[in-house]
């Protein structure tokens, strides 16, 4: 990655990231930490009891940000708890590859791509060390764009997301960084369809919806939290590499979920969910069966100022020369859209986000798209007398040979 003007970590060369490998000392509990830093914040911001973040991916578009940070880089480095550029890049290049590797037992595949204008000069050595990343598009051919991104996060999410952006969302942007995660994993124990049948769900202790509730009796880690005031149900997938946590309350009703969302944190959660915290028990367990849709936009932005990412979308701060010689880029969009589906035979998850940034000043170098490929009307017009000498309209060229 380009650091001060340069390329890699010194010399002006741009380095590999393949030496990098993962083990369980490796620093990955920032996607932990910047996740639930998100999820203080926005819950405040959403209109309606629906949060579904896909943590992971949703880190990783931005740390892409600061990786074209410059002077202002320090804000997306602390909510970002991450290092240096080079370390850091190296982390996340190591994280992708682990998670493009084809595993038998469950899928989860992450993809970046960034979406960058011809018009904007980048530097040599980010189009190399991200190849594989930046497609150069026109963002002025909004349809095409529009459909080179929605066709992206469509296909790399299983159809589960579909029309991520629209024309309107990429209104004088000059940059676009999306990226899309699927996964889908069966249960180690699965449910019996034959069991799964309407009961009550207890939105506060005296309102209840009827629900399709899965249920089995087997054996589950559980485990019993202070930290978090909850208790904790591991069910692994199969191949036990993946696992979905479930967190129920201590305390029934609104206030009982409220006191436990407080007590999130990374460092809460990794002791809630400890191997040695949970023991195998016989669980009479029932859940929901559920399908889960949303989409962020408008409350993005917020959330992340919110976080102290507050430089980025100010034109007069932002820094990103370290992508090429652009100046006064500044973040205008984030839209997030995620899904998750829970059956009897496992789940399916996908998310996508497309970062949408902009830059004011390089918007007045921009031709101005004017091609008269259609119906146009003309005007001779003296300009010292302000008279029309003559008026016509080009409609048919059989009527208008050349």
């Amino acid at each position: 990655m380009c650091v001060s003007g340069g390329c890699g970590s010194g010399g002006g060369r741009a380095y590999s990231p393949t030496t990098t490998t993962l083990s369980k000392s490796t620093p990955t509990s920032r996607v932990t930490d910047f996740g639930f830093d998100f999820f203080d914040t926005t819950p405040l911001l959403l209109p309606q009891e629906l949060l579904l973040l896909a943590l992971q991916h949703l880190v990783g578009v931005h740390h892409r940000l600061y990786l074209g940070s410059g002077r202002d880089e320090a804000q997306l480095k602390r909510a970002l708890r991450v290092g240096s550029k080079v370390g850091a890049f190296k982390i996340w290049r190591a994280l992708d590859a682990l998670y493009q590797t084809s595993n038998n037992d469950y899928t989860f595949n992450i993809v970046h791509r960034a979406y960058i204008d011809y018009e904007l000069p980048i530097r040599p050595c980010i189009s190399e060390v991200l190849s594989n990343e930046i497609e150069r598009v026109d963002f002025r051919d909004a349809l095409n764009t529009v459909n080179r991104i929605n066709n992206f996060a469509s296909t790399n999410t299983k159809g589960k997301i579909n029309n991520l952006v629209t024309a309107g969302d990429l209104q004088d942007v000059q940059m676009a960084l999306v990226n899309a995660a699927y996964f889908k994993g069966t249960w180690q124990s699965q449910f019996k369809p034959t069991t799964t049948a309407p009961e009550r769900f207890f939105v506060t202790p005296q309102r209840h919806q009827m629900v399709p509730m899965m249920s089995q009796i087997a054996a589950f880690r559980y485990g019993e939290s202070e930290q978090v005031a909850a208790s904790v149900l591991e069910l692994p997938y199969t191949g036990e590499r993946v696992s979905m946590f479930l967190f129920l309350p201590d305390q029934e009703g609104p206030q009982g979920f409220a006191n436990m969302v407080s007590r999130l944190s990374g460092n809460n959660l990794r002791e809630a969910i400890h191997q040695e915290n949970l023991r195998k028990k016989k669980v009479d367990l029932k859940l929901p069966k559920f399908r889960m849709e949303l989409k962020l936009s408008d409350e993005m932005l917020p959330a992340l100022m919110d976080m102290g990412i507050r430089d980025i979308f100010d034109s007069e701060k932002v820094d990103f020369t370290t992508l090429g010689n652009i100046r006064n880029l500044t973040l205008e969009k984030v839209i997030h859209k995620a899904f998750v589906e829970v059956n009897e035979e496992g789940t399916e998850a996908a998310a996508a986000t497309a970062l949408a940034i902009s830059s004011k000043s390089l918007r007045r170098d921009f031709p101005v798209r004017f091609h008269c490929n259609r119906p146009f009307l003309f005007l001779i017009r003296d300009n010292e007398t302000n008279n029309n000498l003559f008026m016509g309209v080009y409609r048919d060229p059989d009527t208008a040979r050349s």
